[in-house]
């Protein structure tokens, strides 16, 4: 019996390492947002989820989340696959097919205006929702969990480390083709800057994160003492990988992910420059008024950091303002599709077939828009009341789950605070822009939520914390 539980052990932690492996390549080839990238992906992390759940079955501590992300996954994918189906009556059908039987004599009707996009999209929505399902059976424990962020914090680190050598060397070079667009703007390996910026400000948190980790754990060894000195130097590498997260992010010149990342900021610095040493002994009590300090001064730091490394983007939001941006422009347009087909959606993957009758002439004759800028109001449009019903769900259980790790964890609190802070960046930035639909990014954000969500329902028995921290 012995003999196989560390068979299984062992067993989890090689498909762990597997499961890291793989989100990280999924951001490499731009974020799989081709088809072939894209495929391999969704192929291997399928192939994972179903072979974790089958040696592992459902993880104790987070089998609540692990049902209820696994019920909206059911659910959407579902009702994807209905919107695609031919239907018998036009009652639910979109208005455009009965147009087509009338013109062209097409013997069709379905909710969706494209069901083969529509279909399609179902391994687009599935990938992130399995993704983070997979995560959360393999990291059964705080330490699995903590491996997973610190994986994902230095692949980070690595690929801004990347990002800033090619942008400052090769700046029309994206990875090993020619960039056509962005050429001022650093989008590491991404094709636009914005979901290079939702990136890189999440992984500016975590490598901050995994820096506060360590330099408690060196100040633990005394000098001397064996250990203490490759400590000290991973200390340094993690400072640096940080600064480039950092600096990567500023060089991205995308308005809404650095301001959404301030937003993040402003939420965990303060808390995590307090708590820095996380001991929650100790010999004599903090001054209150010491502590007040070092949270306006963290505050303050916060503050002026983006405002002093922050000036392209600053400038850019000088020379365009949001009345000219237009995404803003072509918002209207967008409530007037989602008010005409609130109910049944038009379709997930339709919205450059449906927008194109709904956009105002006003906006110009330039661009064409094959996604809506909001994750929501395209999400909305896709799949009608079905996504904000489901939306909704998955923030209030986030919430839950968030309330719980404040109220339950103590040393591994900050990774609560992580989680919260990622989760308003990513919720902000989706707002303006389309990071959530980008594959890469939503596999590794899911991995992230997989971890964090491990960490914030996890047992906070001294013992768990001791030995983990």
């Amino acid at each position: 019996m012995l003999s196989n539980l560390i068979n299984r052990r062992v067993l989890r932690e090689v498909l762990l390492f597997v499961f890291i492996g793989l989100v990280i390549l999924t951001l490499i080839p731009f974020g799989s947002v081709t088809p072939f990238p894209f495929a391999f992906a969704a192929i291997a992390m399928f192939a994972l989820a179903i072979i974790s759940a089958l040696i592992f079955g459902e993880p104790e501590q987070s089998r609540w989340v692990f049902s209820i992300a696994l019920l909206v996954l059911v659910v959407v994918t579902g009702w994807t696959f209905v919107q695609t189906i031919d239907l018998p009556s036009d009652w639910l059908a979109n208005p455009a097919w009965r147009a087509a039987r009338d013109l062209a004599g097409v013997q069709y009707a379905a909710i969706s205006v494209e069901p083969a996009d529509t279909l399609a999209s179902i391994l687009w929505v599935a990938l992130p929702f399995v993704t983070f399902l997979t995560g959360l059976l393999l990291c059964d424990n705080d330490q699995r969990a903590r491996k997973l962020l610190a994986a994902l914090g230095l692949s980070a680190g690595v690929i801004a480390v990347f990002g800033l050598l090619q942008f400052s060397m090769f700046p029309k070079i994206l990875i090993v083709i020619e960039k056509h667009a962005y050429l001022d703007s650093l989008t590491a390996v991404f094709v636009n800057r914005n979901t290079a910026a939702t990136f890189l400000g999440v992984g500016t948190l975590l490598m901050l994160t995994l820096v506060r980790d360590i330099s408690r754990s060196l100040s633990h060894y005394p000098a001397g003492e064996p250990g203490r000195n490759t400590l000290f130097v991973r200390s340094w590498i993690y400072i640096l990988l940080l600064c480039a997260c950092f600096t990567a992010l500023m060089l991205s010149r995308s308005r809404a992910g650095i301001f959404a990342t301030f937003v993040a900021a402003l939420i965990y610095v303060p808390w995590l420059v307090v708590n820095w040493n996380g001991s929650t002994r100790r010999l004599k009590p903090t001054p209150k008024w010491r502590s007040v300090l070092k949270l306006l001064s963290a505050a303050g730091l916060v503050v002026v950091l983006p405002a002093v490394f922050a000036g392209q983007a600053i400038l850019r939001a000088q020379e365009r303002s949001l009345a000219d941006d237009d995404r803003f422009c072509i918002l209207p347009g967008i409530w007037r599709a989602i008010s005409d087909h609130w109910l049944t959606g038009t379709g997930l993957g339709t919205f450059r077939t449906v927008f194109s009758a709904y956009r105002d002439p006003a906006c110009g004759i330039f661009g064409i828009f094959d996604r809506a800028h909001n994750f929501y109001l395209e999400g909305f449009l896709g799949l009608g009341i079905v996504f904000p019903v489901a939306a909704l769900l998955v923030f209030t259980v986030l919430a839950r789950v968030f309330r719980r790790g404040l109220a339950d964890r103590r040393r591994l609190r900050h990774y609560v605070l992580l989680g919260i802070a990622a989760t308003v960046l990513v919720a902000l930035h989706a707002a303006v822009d389309f990071s959530l639909q980008i594959p890469g990014f939503a596999v590794f954000f899911s991995a992230f939520l997989s971890a964090v969500v491990t960490i914030s329902l996890g047992r906070s028995q001294k013992e768990t914390d001791r030995q983990y921290s």
